[in-house]
């Protein structure tokens, strides 16, 4: 029930008002009187009404002033003023002063009850357009996790625009430690095994399990931020700030990761390799520590698991060689997304030919096998098939079939082979996928040439296809454009037609989309050697 407030220095006014009106029925009640507005602004915090009705002519403090102070106090109330005054000049300052109202003495009942049901209607609104706002303020509360999660992997991933507003903006929305002088970024995988017969919903629960044991131990000496990848790792982005010395701090760094695998190991009974990345002069140089604390992590194959792999160690010595780079990776891709397999089976060469000339630990070899079939399947994936469509019962053991290499030549062989039946793959995926569309322009064109408007932009838009490249595998296919297509198969069915009996040129040129029967007989003369005209006088003449 709503609460209503009564400020008037008539003692039978505030009375007769408390009898008149059918409080109760009306969803309301008084809660307080004031004799003037002194009186009522000590009262109107504790009593705090949803109305208040008050005069403005009264001693001590008026109801003007009464209402301005408050509006200072920022009191919310809804306010009606009831006075004997007419004046306009007091109802402009009231209005001015927000009031809901203005009614004259004596009042008339109806109206005055009109007016706090108007005002309770108001409040019940109000209360729940603000119930609905603090429910999307908790949604967007409850959302935060994600949001920065979803954030931090756009920064891992480098695709967040350098010192952009908006970027920064949402850092700071977010609360992301912005505030460092340099970051790097340490990667944690579960060392799971299949005897774990871990579900989902097991690895998600260990998951947060290694995440809280991570931040007890990282937060009284680091500013760091923390998420999930796409693979289900942990990943940190830990802040260094220019006055620590940077071996102290790889040291304490070091240690603390130490303690956390041992907790792990303790408190978990499962074990944790940690990659870390080389520290960066700014946040959004994040993403290549981050790829090389990924690249530290992959030497676990070759340095065993429940270990701390810092860049360093690993690019120091003949596990980083260039044998399986970056940009190796980016080109390769590159190479499978546009079809180049000549290009592709080049850089292999180059690669195998570098194991050849450095005697390269067979260890590291197996290292760059499994990065280079990661990437063919990551390739198949993407185009949306299965990595069987490749390896035959989808059978691939790649230890078995690596140990089963007797030379450097065989693996060579093996991974070139899984290239060309990948490159194949594609091949057939893309062409049985072009054919479709371009069957599916045909009958789309069959249906609708009649219709003058229709373009390859309005076909493009029908079959959800990018306008250049529909007509770039049109082209391709049928040695033609869609264009000349759709002008073919008008003339075509204009001719029969004619055949059919159909005499009136303007007519034809109509039904087969022309508006223009010159234009028309421009096309048809082209396509047939001959004017429609003529065509229709040899049909009669036979």
């Amino acid at each position: 029930m709503l609460k209503v407030m009564i400020v008037d220095d008539e003692f039978y006014f505030r009375e007769a008002l408390k009898i008149s009106i059918p409080w109760n029925e009306i969803g309301l009640e008084v809660c307080g009187e004031a004799k003037n507005g002194k009186d009522a602004l000590e009262k109107v915090e504790t009593l705090n009404p949803d109305i208040i009705l008050a005069d403005i002519n009264m001693s001590i403090m008026d109801g003007l002033e009464f209402i301005k102070r408050t509006r200072e106090k920022d009191i919310s109330s809804k306010i009606v003023i009831i006075t004997g005054y007419s004046e306009f000049d007091y109802a402009r300052q009231a209005v001015q002063l927000g009031v809901y109202n203005y009614l004259l003495k004596p009042v008339n009942e109806e109206e005055l009850v009109n007016t706090l049901l108007d005002i309770k209607k108001v409040i019940e609104k109000e209360s729940n357009i603000k119930v609905e706002i603090d429910k999307l303020k908790r949604q967007v509360k409850d959302s935060l996790p994600m949001l920065k999660d979803k954030f931090l992997n756009e920064l891992l991933q480098g695709s967040l625009i350098r010192k952009d507003s908006e970027t920064l903006k949402k850092m700071e929305y977010l609360n992301i430690n912005t505030g460092s002088e340099y970051y790097l970024a340490v990667t944690i995988e579960m060392d799971y095994e299949e005897s774990y017969n871990w579900n989902d919903e097991d690895k998600q629960l260990w998951k947060f399990a290694v995440s809280n044991i991570t931040n007890e131990i990282l937060r009284e000496q680091f500013a760091f931020d923390l998420c999930y990848d796409n693979d289900d790792r942990i990943c940190i982005i830990i802040g260094v700030n220019e006055e620590e010395n940077k071996n102290d701090f790889n040291q304490l760094l070091e240690n603390k990761l130490e303690y956390l695998k041992a907790a792990v190991y303790k408190y978990l009974n499962f074990t944790v390799t940690i990659g870390v990345g080389c520290i960066k002069n700014t946040l959004f140089d994040i993403a290549a520590s981050y790829k090389e604390s990924i690249v530290a992590l992959k030497n676990k194959i070759t340095l065993g698991r429940n270990r701390i792999i810092t860049y360093e160690s690993v690019a120091d010595s003949e596990i980083k060689i260039g044998l399986f780079t970056v940009e190796h990776r980016s080109q390769l891709l590159m190479n499978m997304r546009i079809g180049d397999e000549e290009e592709a089976l080049n850089l292999i060469n180059q690669i195998f030919n570098e194991i050849r000339e450095k005697n390269i630990h067979h260890e590291i070899v197996f290292v760059v096998c499994v990065e280079m079939v990661s990437l063919c399947m990551e390739f198949i994936v993407e185009i949306g098939l299965s990595f069987k469509d490749i390896i035959p019962n989808n059978q691939l053991n790649i230890i078995e079939e690596f140990q089963s290499k007797r030379s450097i030549e065989e693996i060579e062989g093996w991974i070139k082979g899984i290239f060309r039946d990948t490159f194949e793959t594609a091949k057939r995926s893309r062409s049985s996928k072009a054919s479709k569309l371009v069957e599916e322009v045909k009958q789309y064109i069959s249906e609708h040439y009649y219709k003058e408007e229709l373009t390859v932009d309005e076909i493009a838009k029908h079959l959800f296809v990018n306008y250049a490249h529909l007509c770039f595998v049109f082209k391709r296919d049928t040695g033609i454009t869609i264009n000349e297509y759709l002008t073919k198969f008008r003339i075509n069915k204009a001719k029969e037609l004619m055949d059919s009996g159909n005499t009136l040129i303007l007519d034809v040129a109509n039904r087969v989309g022309y508006a223009d029967a010159n234009y028309f007989g421009k096309c048809f003369k082209k396509y047939f050697g001959i004017a429609p005209s003529k065509y229709i006088k040899n049909i009669g003449n036979r």
